[in-house]
């Protein structure tokens, strides 16, 4: 938008909005935001790709539980480690027993834990590296004081938003959030990242919101043990 107003020679003389004058700025400006993000990025897919290779030789165990209407309602250890081609493997350690009750309740209950499941099956999606690759690359990243930080959207669904706080010493990641949605309703995936002694950075804590349901899952990661027959993918 533009004012048009008569100066004192009688030319028109135009005059612009700060709203559409700081827009102007910013396009003009924007080859050179692009230009100084792009080692950032490059600097961040790099860092997570050595992580990776730094991954593969260790074996970890995973404790999941699942809380409904804040009462705990299952515990679940499993055991992770990479095979041989670079794919996760999971064996189970241990589950809840299954217990008795009616038809209703039984079909309810199932119905509750395909939604976990299949929520589950998504955050493992979110959090993956290819697809932490994919959101660094499309977001944007931004400098703070000693962290990076990367917001992107349109992960997976159109309407999905992540952003990432990340070490400005290792170009790995701190903490990162997604919001996303499941069968229409949101989902909120929280996830806190540690730098093991000698080691890469892997994934300590996960939360999974599912209001839906009135379900929070909280995910640990812990006892994590570098195998020496392993060499990396």
């Amino acid at each position: 938008m533009t004012l048009q107003s008569a100066g004192a020679s009688g030319h028109t003389v135009v005059v612009m909005t700060n709203k559409h004058f700081a827009s102007i700025v910013m396009i003009a400006l924007l080859p050179g935001i692009l230009a100084a993000q792009a080692p950032k990025t490059q600097a961040l897919l790099m860092a997570m790709g050595a992580n990776g290779k730094q991954m593969a030789p260790y074996q970890w165990k995973q404790k999941t539980t699942v809380i409904r209407k804040g009462m705990p309602i299952g515990t679940f250890i499993e055991e992770l480690r990479f095979d041989a081609s670079g794919q996760l493997q999971r064996i189970t350690l241990s589950k809840p027993e299954e217990k008795k009750m009616g038809p209703l309740k039984a079909r309810k209950v199932a119905e509750v834990k395909d939604d976990v499941q299949d929520v589950m099956r998504l955050a493992g999606r979110y959090v993956s590296p290819p697809q932490l690759s994919q959101a660094i690359q499309k977001g944007e990243v931004w400098e703070g004081q000693g962290t990076l930080r990367v917001q992107s959207r349109s992960l997976i669904l159109p309407i999905d938003e992540m952003t990432m706080v990340v070490s400005g010493a290792s170009y790995l990641p701190i903490r990162a959030d997604f919001k996303t949605q499941y069968e229409s309703s949101p989902v909120a995936i929280a996830v806190d990242y540690q730098q093991l002694p000698n080691g890469p950075n892997m994934m300590a804590r996960m939360t999974v919101q599912i209001p839906k349901d009135d379900i929070v899952v909280n995910v640990e990661s812990f006892d994590f043990v570098r195998l020496a027959s392993q060499t990396g993918f």
